[in-house]
């Protein structure tokens, strides 16, 4: 099957195509209708990213009568796996480990634990190349790398003379300790400025690159907490936080994956679904909750479980309105406006490669990914996305970028646009400075009896696929108390 999403360039013939094979496309799209009534279903789900996949699979193996809404033709939200000539590109989310509660153990529930490592050091060049604007270019062995950037990441993130654990000794909750405020209220580049006298300038410009690929925006714009938290979450060491955030994919892809959820909620025979169906307003009156699509077709529940992204928030119709808090929070939203692409360049010489680019303009680092069927390297590339153009400008400039850092003969480039992407408004989420404290919680808050589950607003390993299992499973949970109440006082009267 072939999904809508995503873009393929083929650099050799210069050929561009829109949509990639995929094996999270659900068809036939719809299986309505089905046991509908006048109080229409238990509950209504939008979304069919791993929040909503969870959030179904969890009620509806509870015995609740659940809809799934997804404006996509695939499960996944923003994950998906690409299958290009026979190698898996994974498009959006992709590295797990088993530091990630929640995701591991959906994990071991589907016999999905192979895992394949990224990082396959003994084949190539090994080495760490960076560059900046000035033209000083650098390379260094990858045992140098790991000394240069574990000193850069030890010097910003010590802001308490244990690297974080004594700031931040419970990761899970973010909050846990008040004096985590100040250093929220901080940008990373502030966080910079306090230490840029304890660096040298290739390990200066080596944590820039890293920091904005991991922020997908400016370090002004990124929260310094945001950073820490991955940092903590990570087990407080750099060689932590590339084992935890880029290390493991799932053999099968995440495509694979996620149709574990998708199937497991339909064996049970209490889902319909619809996908290709976009959600334009949501109504909440008298007890119950009625969903307006696209299309103009209405369906009503008892309960309504969104999981729309934060950015994308604000773009459906609420009645009675979002609380003024939730709305700010939305309008301030996620800053992450990264891109990720993922090229095929010729031969094994570049597996083993990892290269940082200061300031970049589409690429900011990049890295080996593995050996595509032709035996050509796969080098996936992290940079900004924001202000690109169209997507063939797009991949021809990524192109010519990486050139500049490593000369390369670039046969294709496989991609998607999150930022233009008319359902996600943005990459994993990154909060700006002075954000979670105010509005965290406001965003974890139901709404009447709309009930909202995101990655973005995981307590846990947000913006990941964990933290979106953990949103999922944690209103799943609520829900069910809710339906489970008033099921208790139906049965009294």
């Amino acid at each position: 099957m072939t999904t809508h999403d995503g873009y393929r360039y083929q650099a050799s013939c210069g050929s561009f195509s829109k949509g990639l094979a995929c094996s999270a496309v659900i068809s036939p799209p719809s299986n309505l209708p089905g046991f509908l009534s006048d109080d229409g279903f238990d509950v209504i789900v939008i979304g069919a990213g791993y929040a909503g996949l969870t959030a179904i699979r969890d009620l509806c193996n509870l015995g609740y009568k659940v809809l799934l809404l997804e404006a996509r033709d695939r499960v996944g939200g923003r994950t998906y796996t690409a299958d290009v000539d026979g190698h898996l590109y994974e498009m959006g989310g992709a590295w797990v480990h088993w530091g990630q509660p929640h995701v591991y153990h959906e994990m071991h529930r589907y016999g999905q634990t192979k895992m394949l490592n990224s990082n396959e050091a003994e084949i190539g060049c090994q080495s760490f190349f960076t560059a900046c604007i000035d033209g000083a270019r650098t390379s260094m062995s990858l045992e140098e790398q790991e000394r240069l950037v574990s000193k850069a990441f030890e010097v910003f993130c010590n802001v308490d003379d244990s690297y974080g654990r004594r700031l931040l000794p419970y990761p899970h909750e973010p909050h846990h300790n008040p004096d985590v405020r100040y250093w929220e209220s901080i940008s990373a580049a502030q966080r910079l400025d306090q230490i840029r006298h304890l660096l040298d300038d290739v390990q200066i410009t080596t944590l820039q690159a890293f920091l904005v690929a991991i922020s997908g925006n400016t370090m002004k714009e990124t929260g310094f907490f945001d950073i820490l938290r991955w940092w903590a979450l990570s087990g407080y060491t750099v060689l932590g936080l590339y084992e935890y955030t880029e290390t493991y994919k799932i053999a099968a892809g995440q495509s694979d994956f996620a149709r574990c959820f998708f199937e497991e909620a339909l064996s049970t025979g209490n889902l319909r679904f619809s996908f290709q169906t976009a959600v334009t307003g949501i109504h909440d009156q008298a007890g119950r909750v009625t969903v307006t699509c696209a299309s103009g077709q209405k369906w009503l529940a008892k309960r309504l479980v969104c999981t729309i992204p934060l950015n994308i928030l604000t773009k459906v119709d609420f009645n009675p309105p979002l609380p003024a808090v939730k709305t700010a929070a939305c309008i301030k939203g996620n800053v992450n406006f990264g891109a990720k692409l993922h090229l095929e360049v010729d031969d094994t010489h570049l597996l083993s490669w990892v290269a940082t680019n200061w300031p970049g303009t589409h690429i900011f680092s990049c890295r080996g990914d593995g050996i595509t069927p032709k035996g050509n390297t796969h080098i996936v590339t992290f940079g900004a996305n924001k202000d690109s153009l169209s997507p063939q400008q797009n991949a021809q400039e990524a192109t010519a970028e990486l050139n500049k850092i490593q000369p390369v003969t670039v046969q294709q480039v496989v991609w998607h646009d999150w930022v233009k992407d008319p359902f996600s408004g943005g990459s994993w989420c990154m909060f700006p400075p002075g954000y979670s404290f105010r509005y965290l919680d406001a965003l974890r808050e139901r709404h009447g009896n709309v009930f909202f589950a995101s990655g973005d607003w995981a307590y846990g390993w947000r913006g990941f696929i964990d933290g979106a299992i953990e949103e999922g499973s944690r209103v799943a949970k609520e829900v069910s108390v809710c339906l489970g109440r008033l099921k208790a006082v139906a049965a009294s009267l």
